[in-house]
């Protein structure tokens, strides 16, 4: 099993236990600031436009070594790392509807995600100011996506619904992800110094609002073989991903044993 793809099974697993043990588990400011507290790291970094900071939290469960959570400008929201193997994960939190919310039946949220500037995929280029990681600026690292459904319950957000989702479930073309990117042009206004950036958007299905994995705790990877490793994992289903040319790409959704 690739180390990566441990790192992410191993998050997963620590997530989905805690959500079992507080269903609605209150989200604080945002989903990333909730991951970022949620994940047993014994480092944590939070980088911002004026530096990348060390925050100090109390000594407990250390099942990673260091966990960063990067500024808006960079890519990916968070890097999880283990004796030097790094994962990178993406997150995107969508708002439920006020009829899921009340009572966990029907269209949970809106139907597709937004993905600004970048193409997602299973492997992205690093983009971050990080020292340590200066060396991986531009080259690719594993993605996993974290899905979050929140909603309104008592006067706070709270996540009601969590999937981590291998990034080639959305895309797993690799070319496509460094092909597309964000266009500057000069020679713009009176003067000619001003410049045009074309700024793309890439809106991809939303797996939350997939009929089997509404309302679910759900890991998506490709490895068919993870109960072998995790036994407090079952294989629930298998989704199968098809290109428009035919080709077709099994997925296993994961969750953890009743």
């Amino acid at each position: 099993m690739d180390t990566e793809l441990r790192l992410a099974v191993e998050l997963f697993i620590d997530l989905a236990t805690h959500l079992r043990e507080e269903p609605r588990s209150p989200m604080g400011d945002s989903f990333e600031e909730w991951l970022f507290w949620h994940t047993p790291a014994a480092e944590r970094y939070r980088s911002a436009r004026q530096g990348v900071a060390r925050v100090e939290v109390p000594l407990g469960q250390r099942r990673f070594d260091l966990i960063l959570w990067q500024s808006l400008l960079e890519h990916p929201d968070l890097v999880l790392e283990r004796e030097g193997i790094q994962l990178g994960v993406e997150c995107k939190s969508l708002a439920a509807s006020r009829g899921f919310v009340e009572a966990g039946n029907g269209v949970p949220c809106r139907t597709t995600i937004d993905f600004n500037s970048t193409v997602p995929c299973g492997r992205e280029n690093y983009k971050g100011k990080f020292q340590p990681y200066a060396p991986l600026r531009g080259q690719p690292i594993q993605i996993f996506y974290a899905l979050g459904l929140y909603g309104e319950v008592e006067d706070e957000n709270r996540l009601l619904s969590f999937l981590l989702v291998d990034g080639n479930y959305i895309n797993r073309d690799y070319n496509l992800h460094q092909e597309h990117r964000n266009i500057s042009r000069g020679g713009f206004g009176s003067y000619g110094d001003g410049r045009i950036r074309e700024r793309k958007m890439y809106i991809f299905p939303n797996p939350l609002t997939d009929e089997d994995l509404v309302g679910s705790v759900s890991l998506i990877a490709e490895a068919e073989d993870l109960t072998t490793n995790f036994p407090q994992l079952s294989c629930v289903m298998t989704k199968v991903k098809q290109t428009p040319a035919g080709a077709e790409y099994p997925f296993y959704v994961y969750q953890l044993e009743l």
